[in-house]
């Protein structure tokens, strides 16, 4: 269980301390991070970890987010009401939900073992479908109504090969609409304010930078009134520090999925008109952006989780989907950008949100300096905040 993470309602952080709720039946090796550092092991940080052992703590905070997203319940749905009391150790406590919880994971891990080859078929999210209590009668008025919509974050994709060819043609016209190769080449650095609006500060917007540095560089500071929260990608390693942490003076490692997607967020940014050659394979397909039809383009290299982009007609970057794989199936992270506008040259999102199961957060640029001075020590790994003073 986390030491104390300060209560976050709504999203993963909710349901942070069922720890017990684990990966039985997944014992994967922990990820080496690329810096050679030693991986984060749930078991190290928290406490009263039964279950969830083997996996690394980013991996364990995106579990957390599979609960809360599966059965819309946040951390007071599960544990016990001394977290209402800034209690840390709250978070431990056993409760009715969290050996329930237990036990749930148990079952799907033993139905993909016997029935799936262990494959991570059934999730928490396939029975509960965003519901605490899941259904066992039909609803007829789905049945007979108008369908739901698809789940614009689903993992499965539907390749047209009449369009296989189109790669190509798809990023030209990309690059050329947010300004050509050429003037993204001669972008260096980039430096960046606006602000930051999520559940995190009561959807009140408070001030954010953004520095970057080509080819792969990238960091956000948000300035909270609590204090800063910061995270960073090096061009191979990726952190968040701040007064979000998990446990008290503690720099979280972003590893698997949460890493390469790091990588993508940083090139969208500083590099788009190199994100074509950051993925081995490419595959076209159709979709609907808000009712609007767009093309999209599934990156994908071997033994990472692919990166779905979704293009209008004008060839704009409107939303982007990738995926972590967690102890009880994968999670998604959805970006969704607007608002583009000139600057040096060359075109950038000034506007988009960025929603997973831990927050819904909109990011607002107000000014961007292509090219600006940005130091070196902008991307060295953040240092801790003790959330215990």
């Amino acid at each position: 269980m986390p030491r104390g993470r300060p209560i976050v309602f709504g999203a993963a952080a909710a349901l942070i301390a069922m720890t017990g709720a684990g990966a039985a039946g997944r014992q994967a090796a922990p990820v080496q991070p690329p810096s050679g550092e030693a991986p984060q092991m749930a078991e190290k940080v928290f406490k009263n970890i039964q279950v969830l052992k083997g996996i690394t703590v980013d991996e364990f905070m995106d579990t957390m987010g599979m609960f809360a997203a599966a059965t819309t319940k946040d951390c007071t749905g599960c544990h016990a009401p001394g977290i209402l009391s800034g209690s840390r150790d709250a978070f431990a406590t056993p409760t009715p939900m969290i050996q329930r919880a237990r036990q749930m994971t148990v079952m799907m891990n033993t139905i993909n073992r016997n029935f799936f080859g262990n494959q991570p078929r059934v999730t928490c999210y396939t029975c509960h479908s965003a519901t605490s209590l899941p259904q066992r009668v039909p609803n007829l008025s789905i049945q007979y109504g108008t369908p739901p919509p698809d789940n614009p974050d689903r993992l499965e994709f539907v390749a047209l090969p009449d369009r296989a060819n189109e790669v190509d043609s798809i990023f030209a016209q990309y690059v050329q609409a947010i300004g050509g190769a050429e003037r993204w080449a001669a972008v260096s650095s980039l430096a960046a304010t606006g602000t930051y609006a999520g559940w995190d500060t009561s959807r009140v917007e408070v001030p954010m930078e953004l520095f970057g540095r080509a080819p792969n560089q990238f960091t956000t500071v948000v300035h909270r009134k609590e204090g800063n929260n910061v995270f960073v990608f090096n061009g191979m390693n990726a952190w968040f520090a701040g007064v979000d942490a998990a446990v008290p003076n503690f720099t979280l490692q972003y590893t698997g999925g949460n890493l390469t997607g790091a990588r993508i967020d940083a090139l969208v940014q500083i590099a788009p008109h190199t994100i074509q050659q950051a993925y081995s394979r490419w595959q076209v397909s159709e979709d609907l952006v808000d009712d609007v039809p767009v093309t999209v383009l599934q990156g994908t290299n071997q033994g990472e989780t692919p990166v779905n982009l979704y293009f209008d007609d004008a060839g704009l970057l409107v939303r982007l989907v990738r995926w972590n794989d967690t102890a009880v199936g994968p999670v998604p992270t959805q970006f969704d950008f607007s608002d583009y506008r000139e600057s040096g040259g060359v075109r950038k999102p000034y506007q988009w949100v960025r929603v997973w199961t831990n927050n819904r957060v909109v990011f607002k640029l107000t000014d961007v300096r292509i090219n600006a001075p940005v130091d070196a020590s902008r991307f060295q790994r953040p240092a801790p905040i003790d959330l215990a003073k």
